[in-house]
């Protein structure tokens, strides 16, 4: 709707720019003036309602200044060439396309197309800022002599539109036109440098820089032109080129600073850009606005929450800067990243309007802290009380709430409300749609809409990668990997003339970031798939991804969870920087491993270094390795100590992880004491959990069935209670309560987890489950395995048959153990693989006791070390013997 159909100051309603012809002076009538005239004088513009019409425009009062434009031509005064491009300036302003199109018509009405072409020019702005570059060129076409406003006007809006190649093709016709280009004209083409690939690019900023240079447009003391080449460089990755130009330029004003300062942001130089402030600070420079919000994500990306309050402290005493709403979203996006929600909210209605932006950053910090009723309470509010219009980024931040709470069950509405909102086709939606339908189980639909997506991002090719783990698709997962390299992306060129591209020449490959890389590594760890995890490693290598903190606290993982301690501890002494995660990944892997006293080194270590502070999961990390080692007395001295030494509060799972360490090592009575010493009202499912499996391994038939008692009530659903007790029993010979037990699961609907182990030979990750006979190489495995167990008898092998929880007879117990998924794995890995090589397999239950013991006289046999990681710990079987010193959890598994 147009501004101009408000009713005016006039008498007469006018609702349209192009003044009646009832308006204008005629023999019959004379024109209504509200200033004084010479009754003989003809009507002409009167400067008085210019002036007012263009200080309005100035000022950026954009509806007055086209009231302005309404009552003069009302009044019978006609606009002229300095009235036009005020008005034209206010349309735009306001993207108000119908009102430019009516000024349009009324320039041409009173012959104002032609010369001077300061209307023309005008014309071109508006139509561009109002988004229809097609009549802003057909404008540009029809002027008879441009001039250099003219082409700034056309390149300007070439850029606006994203038309690169002919904003630049723009810039060349100019000068073969003999036009001199202004400051105007190379932060335009500036632009138009950044977005032609990063080596083409390179090379036009440095011709770019150059013929500035030749011409002296670098040195006639705009700062603006110094900032547009800064940027440029930066963006081009050129981030050194764009520190010596700052560092050589002395008229810097409070933007170049800015600009430098958002440059190496974004460059990750992070501690550069903190230096940068601190000297802009020193040299008096106030920091405004615009300071605040490039400089808090930096505070977030260097874990300098610190710094970031200072930051904040500073906004409240100066100006209520944490009232604009850029700096108030750059502050609850930082508080959300550093987990402090309830500081983050607290921003957010400290600012009595807030803008969409600070909306978005709102939801989406309640949404990756899982905060997800907040995050759709917040949504119906913003739509509902706020009157706001949610865009791409509410609906891409809401959703991952949407999948996970279960105040929301029909999850895929919500992809009918983003088709109603207009918003299915955006890419970060779509991107976001694909998440939430691999996390609610339908990955056809989300293959389809990758399948449908025309120009992939790596955004997009991450988010697929990622619902393919979720889903269980870990082959597919890698394969997208190699497909998304082997794509190529169009340049700018080729969707221009794509009939033409007939060659892959300009062609770029989509290249795998820090987030794909962290995407893959804990897939690659949890199936022990080695080769494919060192792949990525030398990947993130030759890309100078390894020194991404999150990278490589992936890589430390990884290693660590395929039984290599030694490359894990290598890469994480070689990171330039580490965090509390990395840390606590090491300290959990030398404790699964079974090298508790190194994990208790490493603890001490961490806290003498002041590198980073012990959290909770460093904690949880350090009772973990005590308790498979042993170390008991160890383990409870910190646990003493956790709230005075170290500020830690003690959690329902730290008393979880000390009920465990005091479980394995026969002190059931002093863990169930433990438990009663827990406050009523806290989460205590883990500590029962912890117990009731001590019970399973001491057989304590008493503790046992109190701990499975409370966890039927905590979690009537969970499986393992019920097979855990089931166990106790049978262990005991119980058969009849076992079997009832076992009756009671089957009546609520509750199913056993199947046990299944995977093992990686060559490129491909094998899966078995127990009794597995659908595998290729069945036949030869269990024969095999037969052939093992006549030798592992002579060697003084008995089978466990406690194992088997069913009241079969001895030798049908032997063939069922026989069957257990990591024992064919282990064959697997015998056939098809070299003589003396490592086998590494991973299962998803923790060993029994019959499979351990197997393991070792296996690993005697075949002269072999292997691997085992189960849910729980690793086992290093070699030469007959276990790294755990058969200090371990044997909870039967299959």
């Amino acid at each position: 709707m147009s501004v101009l159909q408000i009713v005016p100051s006039s008498p007469t309603p006018h609702h349209l720019l192009l003044p009646p012809q009832t308006h204008q002076p005629n023999k019959f009538q004379k024109a209504p003036r509200t200033f004084p005239a010479d009754a003989d004088e003809p009507a002409s513009p009167s400067s008085s309602w210019v002036e007012t019409l263009r200080s309005h425009s100035r000022n950026n009062c954009f509806h007055s200044a086209l009231r302005t434009y309404v009552d003069m031509t009302a009044a019978g005064a006609l606009p002229d060439h300095f009235a036009f491009p005020a008005a034209l300036k206010s349309a735009a302003g306001l993207h108000d396309l119908a009102s430019g199109r009516q000024l349009h018509a009324a320039s041409i009405k009173f012959g104002h197309m032609s010369s001077p072409a300061a209307v023309p020019n005008s014309l071109v702005t508006m139509y561009a800022k109002c988004g229809d570059i097609c009549n802003a060129l057909k404008v540009f076409d029809r002027i008879s002599e441009p001039d250099q406003v003219s082409w700034n006007s056309i390149i300007s809006a070439l850029c606006m539109f994203e038309e690169w190649e002919m904003a630049l093709e723009g810039f060349r016709i100019m000068q073969e036109h003999g036009f001199d280009e202004s400051s105007f004209t190379l932060v335009s083409v500036s632009q138009a440098c950044t977005s032609v690939g990063k080596r083409d690019g390179r090379r036009l900023a440095k011709e770019l820089h150059g013929h500035g240079l030749r011409v002296g447009l670098y040195s006639d003391g705009k700062t603006y032109t110094y900032n547009s080449l800064i940027t440029l460089y930066a963006k081009l990755g050129s981030i050194g080129d764009s520190v010596a130009l700052f560092d050589r330029f002395d008229d810097r004003d409070i933007v170049t600073w800015n600009t430098m300062i958002s440059s190496l942001a974004q460059n990750e130089r992070y501690m550069e850009a903190m230096d940068v402030l601190h000297r802009m600070v020193v040299g008096g420079i106030k920091p405004d606005g615009v300071t605040l919000s490039s400089i808090l994500p930096v505070c977030t990306q260097t874990d300098l929450l610190d710094s970031g309050k200072e930051i904040h402290a500073f906004s409240v005493r100066n100006d209520g800067l944490c009232e604009n709403s850029f700096v108030a979203s750059a502050l609850v996006d930082m508080y959300c990243n550093f987990g402090e929600v309830v500081k983050a909210r607290l921003v957010f209605d400290g600012v009595s309007e807030p803008r969409l932006g600070l909306w978005n950053a709102m939801i989406s910090g309640y949404s990756q802290n899982a905060f997800d009723e907040e995050a759709l309470e917040l949504f119906i509010v913003m739509e509902e009380a706020a009157g706001l219009c949610p865009n791409a980024t509410t609906l891409a931040s809401v959703l991952p709430s949407c999948v996970r709470s279960k105040a929301f069950s029909s999850k895929e509405s919500i992809h009918g409300y983003v088709v109603k909102k207009g918003l299915g086709s955006d890419k970060y939606v779509q991107n976001a749609l694909m998440d939430m339908y691999a996390r609610v189980g339908k990955m056809e639909v989300s293959w389809k809409i990758f399948s449908c997506l025309g120009a992939r991002d790596v955004v997009t090719w991450n988010t697929m990668i990622s619902g393919c783990i979720v889903a269980d698709q870990l082959t597919e997962a890698f394969q997208l990997l190699s497909e998304m390299q082997r794509t190529r992306k169009r340049t700018a060129e080729c969707k221009e003339a794509e009939d033409e591209c007939s060659t892959y020449e300009g062609l770029d490959y989509e290249r795998p970031n820090n987030i794909t890389l962290m995407t893959l590594l804990p897939s690659c760890a949890s199936l022990t798939a080695l080769v494919k995890g060192k792949e990525i490693h030398g990947y993130a290598i030759r890309n100078r991804l390894d020194y991404d903190i999150a990278v490589g606290s992936a890589l430390v993982d990884m290693y660590a969870k395929c039984g290599c301690l030694t490359l894990s501890r290598r890469v994480f002494e070689r990171m330039p920087k580490r965090n509390v995660i990395t840390w606590n990944v090491l300290i959990m892997a030398y404790g699964m491993n079974g090298h508790g006293e190194e994990a208790l080194k490493l603890f001490h270590d961490m806290v003498a270094r002041r590198e980073v502070r012990p959290n909770e999961v460093t904690f949880i990390a350090v009772f973990a390795a005590c308790s498979h080692s042993g170390l008991v007395n160890e383990g409870l001295e910190l646990f003493n100590r956790m709230k005075v030494e170290y500020g830690v509060e003690r959690s329902p799972d730290h008393y979880a992880c000390v009920v465990d360490m005091l479980g394995r090592s026969g002190q059931l009575e002093k863990a169930y004491q433990l438990i009663k010493t827990m406050e009523p009202d806290s989460n205590q499912t883990g500590a029962w959990s912890s117990l009731l499996g001590a019970c399973c391994i001491h057989r304590d038939i008493k503790l046992g069935e109190i701990s499975a008692n409370q966890l039927f009530e905590l979690e009537p659903n969970e499986a393992s209670h019920y097979i855990l007790l089931s166990n106790i029993f049978a262990a005991s010979g119980l058969w009849d309560r076992a079997n009832e037990v076992r009756k009671r699961m089957k009546e609520m609907g509750v199913r056993k987890e199947p046990g299944c182990s995977w093992i990686e030979v060559g490129d491909k990750v094998h899966q078995f489950t127990v009794g597995d006979s659908l595998h290729p190489q069945s036949p030869q495995l269990h024969a095999h395995l037969d052939a093992l167990w006549e030798k592992m008898r002579k060697e003084g092998y008995v089978p466990d048959t406690s194992c088997v929880l069913h009241n079969v007879d001895e030798d049908e117990k032997e063939i069922l153990l026989c069957g257990h998924s990591e024992k064919l794995a282990i064959a697997f890995g015998l056939l098809n693989t070299p003589a003396g090589s490592t086998i590494r397999v991973a299962k998803n239950l923790r060993v029994c006791n019959d499979c351990h013991e197997a393991t070792k006289f296996i690993s005697k046999i075949v002269k072999r070390e292997i691997i085992l990681r189960d849910v729980k710990r690793f086992h290093h079987f070699k030469d007959g013997s276990c790294s755990c010193r058969d200090y371990w959890s044997g909870i039967i598994g299959a």
